[in-house]
């Protein structure tokens, strides 16, 4: 995604980052984003309770934003990447090229999965984001494969990929000990390539 260049979507962006980062920062400090209120995100973030509601529409999609943010990324990323690899490599290749690993500390990444857990309004919220994702990936993924957004094909492509992405990243959370999120994710896909009717012999 491009970054803000003019001074006023700087501070916009900075506002909604601050915003953000209080939420989770309250979120963590009062075991769940159910305990936490607007006011107290606002005032958290030095800016008034209107303007926290100007930004973001609930408590749950300000703790998510930079999911929004790095959606666009990967979505842009893909738009290119589709134009010289078959699909399938581009929305891997575009998954790993985001570095989530780089971009968000581990400790940070597991609270914040904890608190998706636990929380039927952040599984929501989050489930929305990945439905939103899915609605203008599916266009990309259709048009790269000369198929229709209504085709089982390229939904499944699709469905496939996202579900390996979130799965791998969850997995290696658990144990990032060893190997990189982007060696994760390639070797998800990998398991998926090589097929998975039935389960791995041990030691391949």
């Amino acid at each position: 995604m491009t970054a803000p260049t003019g001074l006023r979507e700087r501070k916009k962006a900075a506002t909604k980052a601050a915003l953000s980062a209080a939420t989770f920062r309250l979120a963590i400090a009062k075991n769940g984003i159910g305990n936490v209120t607007a006011d107290e995100i606002a005032a958290d973030a030095g800016v008034s309770t209107r303007t926290f509601h100007n930004y973001f529409p609930s408590k749950e999609a300000a703790l998510l934003h930079d999911f929004q943010e790095t959606t666009s990324a990967l979505l842009a990323d893909l738009r290119e990447r589709v134009k010289a690899q078959p699909v399938w490599d581009a929305i891997r290749d575009s998954a790993i090229a985001m570095h989530f690993d780089e971009k968000f500390d581990v400790e940070m990444m597991r609270c914040r999965e904890q608190l998706i857990h636990e929380s039927p309004s952040l599984i929501k919220e989050q489930s929305g984001q990945f439905m939103a994702l899915f609605k203008e990936a599916i266009g990309i993924v259709a048009d790269a494969t000369g198929t229709s957004v209504d085709d089982l094909y390229p939904r499944l492509v699709l469905g496939s990929a996202l579900v390996c992405i979130k799965t791998t990243t969850e997995h290696w959370l658990a144990d990032p000990e060893g190997r990189t999120l982007p060696e994760a994710i390639a070797e998800g896909f990998a398991v998926l390539e090589r097929g998975i009717t039935r389960p791995p012999v041990q030691g391949n």
